[in-house]
């Protein structure tokens, strides 16, 4: 059975547009070579990541998030167990005040999520529209 976990999360004031773009690209690589699904967005100083995968896998990894210095204020939505995986794979994106709002990019991560339970799935929607729409 595979596991989930969503948090929110700030970024520290120092960190810059650089390293969060090294943040982003090495955590797709990293996730996806440990067979790591979710999505991880960072907007106007705040991260927002679903992870999910082998329970050992990810509680770890969820260790060493916590233990990451590079931001501050980690809010766990949910851990739990889910049923079959939502992503094919693992997204990241960086989400500014340059990318405009893209309707087929925001239906998509909704389409990933639909494994969820529905009071899930209404707390990840709601935290998408933060990041994505507001």
């Amino acid at each position: 059975m595979r596991y989930a976990i969503v948090y929110v999360s700030t970024a520290n004031k120092n960190l810059e547009k650089a390293e969060i773009k090294k943040i982003l690209s090495s955590s797709k690589k990293w996730n996806n070579e440990n067979d790591v699904t979710g999505l991880l967005l960072f907007s106007e100083g705040n991260f927002f990541q679903i992870i999910e995968g082998e329970k050992k896998i990810i509680t770890d990894l969820f260790k060493n998030i916590n233990a990451d210095d590079r931001h501050h204020n980690i809010l766990q939505i949910f851990g739990k167990d889910i049923h079959r995986e939502a992503y094919d794979g693992y997204e990241a994106d960086f989400v500014s005040d340059e990318a405009y709002f893209d309707p087929e990019k925001f239906q998509h991560y909704l389409n990933q999520i639909k494994v969820l339970d529905n009071p899930s799935q209404k707390a990840v929607e709601n935290i998408l529209k933060a990041f994505l729409i507001y």
